[in-house]
């Protein structure tokens, strides 16, 4: 099997820039999204803004929604009202709402959880890292500051 580059294959499809009321991208990709609605399956974006984001074995690095939901799909980083993951991963997801089915979420800020997803940082800890950051600093600094 020979890898073809992307800009070579045609069943592979790359749009730099996408406006619309609906898009619709299947084994393709985009760079930047504007939209009302968002289907993606088998396909990538770089940078997302819509109200609704439905995504199928693909990707996208950083989305602005109301609503998206990701099925065997990875985020890097969602702010979203409400974000469902079934068998996917967010990298840092901020959401009002997180329903997470088999998934993975590195740094969750989130109001309300539902499912059981496997969380590595919550805000808590993120907010009880800070402040031990914070103080180890300041103590740092009076104990080595200016000689």
């Amino acid at each position: 099997m020979t890898d073809i580059p992307i800009e070579d294959n045609p069943d592979v499809e790359f749009l730099e820039e996408v406006q619309a009321e609906t898009v619709e991208i299947t084994q393709g990709g985009a760079g930047i999204v504007q939209a009302t609605t968002v289907n993606v399956t088998q396909g990538g974006i770089q940078t997302a803004a819509t109200e609704s984001l439905t995504m199928n074995q693909g990707g996208v690095l950083m989305l602005e929604a109301t609503e998206a939901s990701f099925e065997m799909s990875g985020v890097g980083l969602a702010s979203a009202d409400t974000v469902v993951l079934n068998s996917a991963a967010a990298a840092v997801a901020v959401a009002d709402t997180v329903k997470a089915t088999n998934s993975t979420i590195g740094l969750l800020f989130a109001g309300t959880v539902e499912g059981n997803p496997d969380i590595k940082v919550d805000a808590r800890r993120a907010l009880i890292f800070g402040a031990v950051l914070i103080a180890t600093s300041v103590i740092l600094k009076r104990v080595f500051g200016s000689r």
